[in-house]
């Protein structure tokens, strides 16, 4: 008998062991802290679980503490807080400084991670393909403040000197290749002229290798000439290219390269057809604007006067460059304000 009351004895015992390991157990996970990574739309938190004892349901439930925010807040508060502002070109006079004002404020904006704005209608838009977004609603621009452009045809650092979390207009004709220099590959890359254009250059350029018997340009040297004249011959800040100019530009070609067409655009072609030397092969071309720069564009190399048609023609084309040296008259008011170095473009020839 006593040795079944031992047995039966012993087995509360054990019992008794058992349960209070178990207990215990419990109690010791209850207290132990298991660190999770929880990701939540585009934030990411670490987040410490702690395992509790529900007494009247003797069940656990997970409560979540955030411990630290380890990524960036989808908030509102905090995109506002984050988010730089954005440049709005103004647009003024004709297509050459319209490039100038797009190239300009497309470099200043990439160089401090700003937001470009432009409107699907503007001109810019409908002579390239911009590889950026355009809107249909461009109000918001309105609101910006304005930054005018203190000197012409010059680098003007003060220009660029304000906080790039605000927004701001930009004025006036921004004509530096310093602007955008650090992202020509990019801004390439946004001047590439829409298929109709294209197109229609290619036609042109087909016509005029076989007026002068070639099959195709792989062996032929194009070079495009672009005279500006009409409205900046009586202008008290510009000089004129000379027809001693054109000379020593096509001379300049000639004694570098062979079966050369001279491809010749401008606003006043009387003038050029008379000035342009005559022992050479050269077709005149007379086109909207935007053809005749994608005409110019398409060739080799280029000659250039002075105006902003010519210089985004060379620049575009790339290949030599040669331009009028002097544009600016001694003594004028654009003489004072340019810099011949932040103007012309590097590399190219000046004659």
């Amino acid at each position: 008998m006593s040795k079944w009351i031992k047995i039966y004895f012993s087995g509360y015992v054990v019992i008794g062991v058992i349960y209070i390991l178990i207990v215990s157990g419990i109690q010791l996970c209850g207290t132990f802290p298991i660190l999770l990574i929880s990701e939540t739309g585009n934030s990411s938190h670490i987040v410490k679980y702690i395992l509790r004892e529900d007494k009247e349901t003797m069940s656990y439930e997970r409560n979540k503490i955030t411990f630290e925010n380890i990524g960036p807040s989808t908030s509102r508060k905090n995109d506002m807080l984050t988010h730089n502002g954005a440049l709005c070109p103004v647009f003024e006079q004709r297509l050459g400084n319209n490039i100038f004002q797009f190239a300009s404020t497309f470099g200043i904006a990439k160089s401090k991670n700003m937001t470009i704005i432009l409107n699907k209608n503007d001109r810019i838009n409908r002579i390239f393909k911009l590889a950026i977004e355009v809107r249909k609603d461009t109000s918001v621009c309105n609101s910006f403040k304005v930054r005018n452009e203190k000197l012409s045809a010059t680098h003007d650092k003060n220009l660029t000197n304000f906080n790039q979390k605000e927004s701001f207009r930009l004025r006036h004709y921004l004509q530096s290749w310093k602007y955008f220099f650090p992202f020509i590959k990019e801004l390439k890359k946004q001047l590439t002229f829409r298929a109709e254009i294209v197109n229609n250059v290619r036609e042109n350029i087909v016509k005029i290798l076989h007026k002068y018997n070639n099959v195709s340009s792989y062996n032929t040297t194009l070079v495009g000439v672009h005279i500006r004249r009409g409205d900046i011959v009586k202008s008290r800040n510009w000089n004129v290219a000379t027809p001693e100019y054109l000379i020593r530009a096509v001379n300049y070609f000639k004694d570098r390269y062979k079966n050369i067409i001279f491809i010749v655009a401008s606003n006043e072609m009387p003038w050029a057809k008379k000035y342009m030397p005559s022992d050479i092969s050269v077709e005149f071309i007379q086109n909207k604007a935007e053809v005749d720069m994608a005409t110019l564009a398409s060739c080799n190399h280029t000659i250039i006067t002075v105006g902003s048609f010519g210089w985004w023609s060379g620049w575009l084309a790339g290949g030599e460059v040669t331009y009028f040296k002097w544009p600016a008259k001694q003594g004028s008011g654009l003489e004072k304000r340019m810099n011949y170095t932040d103007y012309f473009y590097p590399g190219w020839i000046g004659l």
